[in-house]
């Protein structure tokens, strides 16, 4: 990515057809705890965190089968059939968050709407679907951010501190998705995200790098 702007990485998403699978499985591979579990009962989900740098976390999140029939778009593509047709195979990585801070973005975003888990409170803005400026599967496969603009304290400032250090989120695109390039190089630099080609011909791959005290830790699903 290429731009005089560099965006704020918020948090990563790690999506699960249920939230006990996707802690389990997550918990496995950090050989951590993740947090208690927090509820948006606004949008239909729940999920769990950790912190995974001084500003970064992690989140794992899935519908709440708890909650009532919401007919609004919901984050990070949960509600979409092949998503949820993948998350059967296998919790994986479903999206990322950034910062709001370049105005010049908007126009590939919905407007913002108001969210809450909890207290803490925020601003949110998903992709569009609705103008000409971005390919609808840049959206479904995630690899495009989604926005946030906190109202409240920022969480992660109050997730228990850990020994993991954050590297980088890699996202590798398909050889049909290789025209992305184009689309990243006028988004701008985003903190911690690299963007590549792979010679590979199904969907694009994210790729989370840690490091603990210990040993490197890479998440690929």
């Amino acid at each position: 990515m290429s731009n005089c702007i560099v965006h704020k990485l918020d948090h990563i998403v790690f999506g699960a057809l249920t939230l006990e699978e996707g802690t389990e499985l997550v918990e496995s591979i950090l050989q951590a705890k993740l947090s208690d579990i927090g509820y948006h009962k606004d949008m239909g989900t729940h999920n769990r965190v950790i912190r995974i740098s001084e500003e970064v976390y992690l989140e794992v999140v899935s519908i709440d089968p708890q909650s009532r029939d919401l007919k609004n778009r919901k984050w990070f593509n949960l509600d979409n059939s092949n998503l949820q047709s993948q998350l059967k195979k296998s919790p994986q990585i479903i999206g990322y968050v950034i910062e709001k801070n370049d105005v010049n973005i908007s126009k590939y975003y919905d407007p913002f709407f108001e969210a809450s888990r909890a207290n803490y409170k925020w601003q949110f803005a998903m992709p569009t679907y609705k103008n000409k400026f971005i390919d609808s599967e840049i959206i479904k496969t995630g690899i495009i951010p989604s926005l946030i603009s906190w109202e409240s304290e920022k969480p992660v400032y109050e997730m228990k501190k850990n020994q993991f250090e954050l590297i980088s989120l890699e996202i590798g695109l398909s050889e049909r998705q290789h025209h992305f390039n184009t689309f990243f190089k006028s988004f701008g630099d985003i903190k911690y995200v690299t963007v590549s080609s792979i010679s590979i011909k199904r969907s694009s791959i994210f790729k989370l790098k840690l490091r603990d005290n210990l040993r490197n830790i890479t998440i690929s699903l």
